[in-house]
């Protein structure tokens, strides 16, 4: 039997406001705090707490996420939180008294072998979480520790150990993960002072290694193949030696805080250019009253945030889902061309050219001592003032020096395809742009050259490797750009 019509458009597409709560470890050793952003700390302090009547961002934020103890799963955001969604089909008593529901799930889909827990979802019991004390997988019937607070109804949704792979997911990233990238994601975890670069704040939802397009995110086989073989050439580890079920559980875990610092940035941004205390500030001076501004947010929090608040929800929950798509995968248009002398001359040539001007940050012999590392950049997060420093920054302000080819160390994987995903991509965050409109052949021919230079003899001079050498092969051609198709 399926689940109830009332029931089943919400179970597909995911949007139940709140499917359940996950209760922490109690070890003391994980206990712990998400902590709230600078953004969020910049605003007013009336946009930060909101007021009697309406949430500000604190609240919007632990609302819909919890925290480290009490974890909230917000159904509308991609992410396996854990557990099986059912519907209750009948209520009954054993003879002890114990109440009995038999549970069904929606058409195609299968109960769980086991259960530990029912949390409800719908209904009266809505937000209550009950033991399991007897499971029978084949008739779906469970008998229930106590009984719920209120009555249980036919059509009641209930999640069925709800929360399992999020719970999960944060003791493993706690043990494994939290003393770099820290318990909220913001890459500030003990250990990160120490680190260069610096570990990953997943807050801005940016993550720099992808197999996917430049507009998309990072798919779930991008992090799973990160957190197997970690990040040549950084601290992090490689992590290949856990079971399948744990990676699972850190990635979906990570796709949680990531997901919660990119919503918090969406609410600073909708309230920051007329709430932030500097905002707040300029208005007083401009000759504004105070009453009248803090009428102005009441408004606002009440209304305009309260649609934003779900609509971005919902926008996050689109682009997150679509990162695992086909559509958003980078698939070449042809094989990679043939690993010859010529091929690596070309892709040389492409290297050298005014349209890609890749030496201009990884230097003419791939050295990463481009003239763009003397150079001094405007922070786009400050009016554009320079920074204080040459060379490169990421979004996360941390001086980024250019990959030296010459290494042979590839921070985002050495297979041909991963190069060629960096080249057509771009490294997200970065300032490693994007050059997807660049023929998928020259592409490959760049390829080519870059993994040749760890084994020239004269890195930048011929491109062609030393087991090359010998051939007679024609002198280098003149370096132009690519003839545009």
């Amino acid at each position: 039997m399926s689940l109830t019509p009332s029931l089943k458009p919400l179970a597909l597409a995911g949007f139940l406001s709140l499917a359940t709560v996950i209760a922490g470890c109690s070890d003391s050793a994980y206990q712990s705090s998400f902590v709230y952003s600078q953004g969020t700390l910049s605003l007013m302090r009336e946009a930060q707490d909101g007021t009697k009547e309406t949430p500000g961002v604190k609240k919007l934020l632990d609302d819909r996420f919890g925290d480290p103890q009490h974890l909230k799963a917000w159904g509308k955001l991609p992410v396996d939180f854990g557990g099986t969604l059912t519907s209750v089909e009948e209520v009954s008593e054993s003879e002890p008294g114990n109440k009995i529901i038999k549970l069904t799930v929606e058409e195609g889909k299968s109960l769980p072998m086991k259960a530990g827990s029912v949390k409800f979802v719908t209904g009266a019991c809505s937000g209550e979480s009950v033991q399991v004390s007897k499971w029978n997988a084949e008739t779906g019937e469970a008998t229930l520790a106590i009984a719920p607070s209120k009555e249980i109804a036919a059509g009641d949704a209930c999640a069925v150990d709800g929360g399992t792979v999020l719970s999960s997911g944060r003791m493993l990233y706690m043990r494994h993960c939290s003393h770099c990238h820290g318990t909220s994601g913001d890459g500030n975890g003990p250990t990160a002072r120490y680190l260069n670069p610096k570990p990953r704040d997943y807050r801005h939802g940016v993550f720099k290694f992808t197999s996917t397009n430049d507009m998309s995110k990072i798919s779930r086989d991008d992090l799973s193949r990160i957190v197997k073989y970690g990040i040549p050439g950084t601290y992090m580890p490689s992590f290949l030696l856990m079971k399948d079920d744990e990676h699972h559980a850190i990635i979906e875990y990570v796709r949680f805080l990531t997901l919660r610092g990119e919503y918090e940035r969406k609410l600073v941004a909708e309230l920051s250019s007329d709430f932030s205390e500097v905002a707040y500030d300029s208005r007083l001076k401009a000759g504004e009253k105070k009453p009248e501004i803090q009428s102005e947010l009441q408004e606002y929090l009440a209304e305009d945030l309260k649609e934003s608040a779900s609509t971005l929800g919902d926008e996050l929950a689109e682009i997150w889902s679509a990162a695992d798509t086909e559509e958003a995968a980078i698939v070449p248009s042809m094989p990679r061309v043939t690993d010859t002398p010529e091929s690596r001359r070309r892709g040389r040539e492409l290297y050298l050219s005014k349209t890609l001007n890749c030496a201009d940050c990884h230097g003419i012999d791939g050295a990463g001592n481009g003239p763009q590392t003397i150079a001094f950049e405007k922070n786009p997060q400050k009016a554009n003032e320079l920074y204080n420093e040459p060379g490169l920054h990421d979004i996360w302000d941390n001086l980024n020096q250019p990959r030296n080819l010459q290494l042979g160390m590839y921070r985002g994987g050495r297979r041909p395809i991963d190069l060629f995903s960096r080249i057509h991509a771009g490294i997200k965050g970065s300032r490693m742009p994007s050059f997807k409109n660049t023929p998928h052949e020259d592409i490959w021919h760049i390829v080519n050259y870059v993994l040749s230079i760890p084994f020239e003899s004269d890195p930048g001079a011929t491109a062609i490797a030393p087991s090359a050498a010998a051939e007679s092969v024609a002198a280098p051609a003149l370096v132009t750009a690519p003839t545009p198709k």
